[in-house]
């Protein structure tokens, strides 16, 4: 048994008694983000439950239990919750009941739950600075302590691990004389996914204290500055090449809400995102006229080689699964292909048509909140706030298509799910910056 399992449930408890949103801050922020997700607890006959699994199910209970009134029905609700009905019947039909009663409850936490603190516990409780500030704090620092991973191959975090018998990791991998960094998280492409979005959210941040003008300054630059840079420089020593474009792409939406012309700033990511969309078009044309063996000194083209082959190979596979495919440990594998890196690819395998297609349906939810939360607000920090969750969801839908989500990208991709359907203007009052974005057309009431 993990003993900090024991102590972040502990920790949940106490920090409930204050409040759940006082919960997520205090406490799931940190288990998601400073430790290690492969920190679980095995109790005999009974569920596997990560750190973060036993601090969802806490909070989340907590959540339903005071917050029923808070709660809003929304289409989104019935595609999540069909997704996590799916997700445990793949694994009955493929593994067997015991398995599948086994496996059902972390699948529970990390996608109801994790969609339940998103939509009651972030913006319903008017906290979406402090848990903004928070979660960037934390990303920074990590960033920090992961550079002694980058140059040195010590990861802190995974010394720790060792020391409570954590396992999980991906092995460690060098790009030239640099260890790729994965810190706490289950490996560099998972770390650059939940760095894509701490580096949006500190966009935010510096927005916002540019335009207050009364950040402090460290060494003369503004603290939200520093947070941005540390977690840019987190993002590069992943040396994740799907990251990096998923960053360029999100921020190309970002400054959108920035902006003063955003007519011309929505072209100019329109025109770029061609571009970028032909060029990626030709390259993997280029790709597929080259054979594996041309390339076995290459290890950047080999890498983006094998992913073109996935599609070929796994057709089949997933066709042969049916509609809710062949769970996430049963499906046949290729000894050439082990790792399925494309999120879609492995959920169509995995979880069939059925999973895939609700996973596309939770993601186009999410963006139609987001575009219905800028339609009505007038307020340019809100505004600024919702483009740059925009900017990572559009951002990190390129990154699943060279990389699977597992661990806390997981987890932040069903609680970002849930903050879009409750998302709501916070900048009136004292907060309100001096630039309000003007209504298209403005009326007046004239007495004769």
């Amino acid at each position: 048994m993990n003993p900090i399992v024991i102590v972040f449930a502990g920790l949940t408890l106490f920090s409930l008694r204050k409040s759940p949103e006082s919960a997520v801050i205090d406490v799931l922020l940190p288990a998601l983000f400073l430790v290690p997700f492969a920190f679980a607890m095995h109790i005999p006959h009974l569920p596997t439950l990560t750190c973060i699994d036993a601090v969802l199910l806490l909070i989340g209970l907590a959540s339903l239990a005071t917050r029923p009134q808070l709660w809003k029905f929304q289409r989104a609700d019935v595609w999540v919750i069909a997704f996590t009905l799916a997700a445990g019947y793949t694994d009955f039909i493929n593994l067997g009941l015991q398995t599948a009663l086994f496996n059902f409850p972390s699948l529970a936490c990390e996608i109801f739950f994790a969609y339940v603190v998103g939509k009651l516990l972030i913006e319903q409780g008017g906290h979406r600075e402090k848990f903004a500030q928070r979660l960037v704090s934390m990303l920074a620092a990590v960033c920090v302590v992961s550079v002694a991973e980058f140059i040195a191959k010590k990861n802190i975090f995974l010394m720790f691990g060792r020391r409570f018998q954590s396992t999980g990791y991906v092995p460690d991998q060098m790009r030239g004389r640099f260890l790729r960094i994965k810190g706490p998280f289950a490996g560099p492409e998972q770390a650059g996914i939940v760095l894509l979005l701490g580096i949006f959210l500190a966009l935010w941040l510096f927005y916002l204290s540019r335009s207050r003008g009364s950040e402090p300054k460290y060494l003369g630059i503004r603290r939200s500055a520093l947070l941005f840079l540390g977690i840019a420089l987190g993002l590069y020593m992943t040396l994740s090449r799907g990251p990096w474009i998923g960053a360029v792409a999100g921020f190309l939406i970002a400054r959108v809400g920035m902006v003063k012309n955003r007519r011309m700033a929505i072209v100019l990511a329109l025109a770029l995102a061609t571009v970028g969309g032909v060029y990626a078009k030709v390259k993997t044309s280029q790709l597929a006229q080259i054979s594996a063996d041309d390339m076995s000194l290459d290890e950047s083209t080999s890498s983006a080689y094998y992913r073109t082959q996935l599609y070929t190979v796994y057709k089949p596979v997933a066709e042969r699964g049916g509609l809710f495919g062949w769970s996430g440990s049963g499906y046949p594998r290729d000894p050439h292909l082990d790792s399925i890196d494309n999120e879609y690819i492995l959920l169509w395998v995995a979880q069939g048509m059925v999973g895939l297609g609700l996973f596309i349906l939770i993601a186009l939810e999410s963006m139609i909140g987001i575009i219905r939360a800028i339609r009505k607000s007038r307020q340019r920090a809100d505004i600024s706030l919702y483009y740059c969750l925009g900017g990572f969801l559009v951002g990190l839908l390129l990154v699943l298509a060279t990389v699977y989500l597992t661990a806390q990208g997981y987890v932040l991709f069903f609680m970002l799910a849930g903050w879009t359907q409750s998302l709501r203007d916070q900048s009136g009052g004292a907060e309100a910056l001096s630039s309000v974005v003007p209504s298209r057309f403005t009326f007046k009431r004239v007495f004769a």
